[in-house]
């Protein structure tokens, strides 16, 4: 009887200890999406509100890459994203950075003076996790 106690209070203890570790790897691939995300918007915000001038084309479909051009006390800076495979690249005046991992899909586009980028990040893993978002920016007026 004891053997059989012991055996049953294991099996409960043992579905739980599974359970908790296959919610906690779901909710750390969401959370990673979901940072990728967040780090990309960030950093399109920021450019895009310095930006006077874009490569887009106004009302076009969505492409795969922008840059962004502005002045800044008689400097001119130049902000490039594109996507190369999973990742968000992020170029400012020839120096690169990866701004976001696990980039599956990024369309960039531009309707009177209004950039809007939306991103999808699909994490490598067993779950089948997918975030999106869409994130718009006014561009700084010109004159």
């Amino acid at each position: 009887i004891a053997v059989s106690i012991t055996a049953l209070v294991m099996t409960i203890i043992g579905s739980i200890v599974f359970q908790f570790n296959q919610t906690t790897e779901k909710g750390n691939d969401q959370y990673a999406a979901g940072h990728d995300i967040q780090n990309a918007g960030h950093w399109i915000n920021i450019d895009g509100k310095m930006a006077n001038t874009t490569n887009l084309i106004d009302d076009a479909a969505p492409v795969s890459s922008m840059s962004l051009m502005w002045s800044d006390g008689g400097a001119n800076h130049t902000s490039t994203y594109n996507l190369s495979g999973t990742d968000l690249i992020r170029t400012f005046d020839g120096s690169n950075t990866t701004v976001a991992h696990n980039i599956t899909s990024v369309g960039f586009s531009v309707s009177q003076r209004l950039i809007t980028a939306n991103i999808t990040s699909e994490p490598s893993g067993r779950w089948d996790i997918s975030e999106q978002a869409v994130y718009r920016v006014f561009q700084r007026p010109t004159g």
